[in-house]
């Protein structure tokens, strides 16, 4: 429809209508609104209905003249929104609203939907089309389902395709209608510019009109299908559920949500819209948000103000989800999509530990299925180390039974005998061919002793975690009589499908965690040190020093370990999983790889950075707008004249004189500061962050500590280059970007003075 100002929207009034406008207090300069902006439906004898700002306006186009007008029903008891500010209009861009341009499109779908593998998303959108979201309280727009259809079409549709962020053959978007049952009129349609125009069609009452209620069951169970369209593991997934208050009908739907979430955990992203004024329950969308999230989905509730702009925010965030999601889902090396695996089981969040075994578990104690080597890692040699195996090499006893005994063999010093095992063997027998395959198995032949609860072990197949390049499983050392011992452990490994050598794929994808989370422990020792080295400076009040830096938490991360295991029933017999104790307390992220700091500051994205230093040179230039990034500079050289081969400095700086406030050191100021202390003291080589864990206190003196897994290392590509290639960090390291995020958000305090550490940011 071509709009013309109101002003010039002639209009022919009948001796009926006048009359009717009179009774009803309308004025004629409604109906020329409610013909320019209003909402469109059929009606009667070719006649067209209008509603706009409270109005109902029928209109006859065959004769320019108005037939009659009321007030809506459906008009907000306090205020008409869109009496407050007028729709916000969409043109269609017309070179796709045509038969032909649909034709096209509609071959080029068909190829989409026979090829599966090619899809890279799926968003599937439920929106309430009940009676109540015919309500004219939406500032911006003409009801609150015209709010809906007009944000989905410009910020979910128009804006990606016009960012280059979502592709017109790849990425597809279903539509789900709730109200007394479930109707789709999208079924996997691509998101182009005949999609968008589709959306602005929505927009008017031609087709589909609000009336009834909404019933979240059937809507739930349609979403269901929907993304069981494609089950192939490299689409990301995204289900939005808009309602403007609580269900008509009855049932767990919580549920229900957590059945669908529970498929796919966190590659799905769920989103719950409240569209409705303050005060409206929506507690059942909260639940079902919880219950997503308890299943490792990613998900959020969002109830924006009744106003176009503020709904635009909330879906240009999902939106933005579903592309995080995407990347997480994409080889940043090869740009190709990365399958998710479908073998795996979910268990609810928040699920009571086992006290013993269950089908749930897998167990590993016996002479068919059992472990068969525990891997660590070595700082210094940056490699992989054996644990030397206590179990008898002949009869495979553990030799730490009381009633089976036994000792190292002293020849090759690579494993244990038995007592009676010891006596029967042939030793030259065993030097000659068991321990020279022993020692040829193990990676360069290095084995250390490390003391480990068990070689008997039990996984359970469930997972309980899920993050964007791991899945986490419950644990277990068991005894002899599969009675769990030790401390609670979690196995993590890849949530993503290894095409070959699946065995060797495995362990190539922990040795960067291992490296990373060993080296990072290395450096947590050294700035523990540099903390205990503190009160020296203090002369005079040493002893005053000593007891409050006794109450700075000190930095500590998990020390992981690689078991693998043998399991004929496997497919892939051999199998590895990375395990590490299950931090006990409030789980919590205190910086990322991004630049964010936990309380205080978002992340700063790669775009941010990129806009903000547009303007500065590469070298010593000033830093520019207030970053003060100047301090980290990009070298020119490929390698600096630096024949020092130390990675981690040990020796500690003085703090610069002055006067300390030991007191005024907060806990929160203590990850920043390590992150920090890394750089320095790797000689800018290196830097820690994305540090999350938990913050442990002692319960016998009081002291805390920062447990800490799953470090990010960011490492400085152009420095010492030919030294530190084999010091992979994984596709979380972001190299000098990451460094300068950090500081573009890092303010030091008294303890980076203390430290001895430079102020990076002046």
């Amino acid at each position: 429809m071509t709009l013309r100002p109101t002003a010039e929207s002639v209009l022919e009034s009948g001796i009926h209508g006048r009359q009717r406008r009179e009774e009803r207090e309308i004025q004629k300069i409604d109906l020329q609104r409610a013909r320019r902006y209003g909402i469109q439906e059929p009606a009667r004898n070719g006649r067209v209905k209008y509603t706009y700002g409270g109005i109902v306006f029928i209109y006859d186009p065959k004769r320019n003249k108005e037939i009659t007008s009321y007030k809506a029903t459906d008009m907000a008891l306090t205020s008409s929104g869109t009496m407050c500010t007028q729709p916000i209009i969409l043109k269609k861009m017309q070179e796709f609203d045509n038969a032909h341009a649909m034709q096209l499109r509609e071959a080029t779908r068909r190829k989409t939907l026979q090829n599966k593998t090619s899809w890279t998303s799926h968003s599937v959108l439920v929106v309430d089309m009940s009676g109540s979201m015919r309500r004219d309280d939406v500032n911006g727009a003409r009801c609150r389902s015209d709010g809906v259809w007009m944000a989905l079409a410009r910020d979910y549709v128009k804006r990606p395709l016009t960012t280059n962020v979502r592709s017109s053959r790849t990425d597809l978007i279903s539509v789900v209608l709730m109200r007394d049952d479930a109707e789709i009129i999208f079924n996997c349609e691509t998101t182009d510019w005949v999609l968008y125009n589709k959306f602005i069609d929505l927009r008017h009452w031609t087709e589909h009109r609000p009336s009834g209620p909404g019933n979240y069951m059937p809507a739930l169970d349609a979403a269901d299908d929907l993304l069981m369209k494609n089950q192939g593991s490299n689409c990301s997934l995204s289900l939005m559920f808009f309602s403007d208050g609580r269900p008509s009908d009855h049932g767990n739907f919580p549920k229900r949500m957590g059945k669908i979430a529970a498929k796919f955990g966190r590659r799905l992203s769920v989103a719950c819209i409240g569209m409705a004024e303050t005060g409206e329950d929506f507690s059942t969308l909260n639940a079902m948000v919880d219950e997503a999230t308890s299943y490792g989905a990613v998900a959020s509730f969002g109830t924006p103000s009744l106003d176009a702009d503020s709904l635009s925010n909330i879906i240009t965030g999902l939106a933005s989800s579903l592309t995080t999601s995407k990347t997480e889902m994409t080889n940043m090396a090869t740009g190709e999509a990365r399958k998710i695996r479908m073998d795996i089981k979910r268990e609810r969040v928040g699920t009571p530990d086992d006290e013993f075994i269950t089908d749930d578990w897998n167990c590993y104690n016996t002479e068919h299925k059992y472990v068969a080597r525990v891997w660590s890692w070595s700082t210094n040699k940056n490699e992989w180390v054996g644990i030397i195996d206590t179990r008898c090499i002949v009869c495979y006893s553990d030799t730490r039974e009381r009633e089976i005994q036994g000792g190292r063999c002293t020849r090759c010093k690579s494993c244990y005998f038995c007592k009676s095992c010891y006596n029967r063997t042939n030793y030259n027998y065993h030097r000659q061919f068991i321990c020279s395959e022993l020692i040829s198995k193990s990676r360069r032949g290095v084995l250390i002793e490390k003391a480990i609860p068990s070689f008997r072990v039990a996984i359970k197949e469930p997972i309980f975690g899920e993050g964007a390049e791991r899945i986490v499983r419950k644990f277990r050392f068991l005894d002899k009589q599969n009675r769990f011992i030790g401390p609670v452990m979690v196995a993590k490994e890849s949530r993503f499908v290894d095409n070959d050598n699946a065995f060797e794929k495995r362990m190539d994808y922990h040795e960067e965690f291992m490296r990373t989370q060993s080296l990072a422990s290395e450096m947590a020792k050294q700035f523990n040190n540099a903390l205990d080295e503190i009160p020296k400076y203090f002369r005079n009040k040493e002893i005053v020093a000593k007891h409050l830096v006794g109450k700075i938490p000190k930095i500590e991360f998990l020390e992981p370990l690689v078991v693998q295991t043998n399991d004929p029933g496997r497919e892939d017999k051999e199998y590895n999983v990375l395990v590490e104790p299950m931090l006990e307390g409030t789980y919590e992220k205190f910086n990322d790889n991004m630049g964010m700091v936990r309380g205080k500051t978002k992340s700063v994205s790669v775009e941010d950075l990129a806009g903000a230093m547009g303007n500065l040179g590469i070298g010593n230039g000033p830093s520019l707008g207030g970053l003060g990034l100047g301090a980290i500079v990009e070298e020119d050289s490929e390698e600096e004249d630096d024949s020092d081969d130390e990675l981690i400095e040990e020796t500690h700086n003085a703090p610069d004189r002055g006067s300390y406030n030991i007191k005024s050191i907060k806990d929160a100021h203590i990850p920043q500061s390590f992150s920090h202390f890394t750089y320095e003291k790797s000689k800018r080589y290196f830097m820690v962050v994305d540090l999350q864990g938990v913050l442990a206190i002692n319960p016998v003196d009081g002291t805390k500590c920062y447990k800490l897994t799953d470090p990010v290392i960011h490492k400085r590509r152009k420095k010492k280059k030919e030294k530190l290639r084999k010091y992979t960090f994984g596709r979380t390291d972001r190299g000098e970007k990451g460094m300068k995020a950090f500081f573009h958000t890092h303010q030091c305090n008294d303890l980076c003075r203390l430290l001895g550490l430079p102020n990076e940011s002046e």
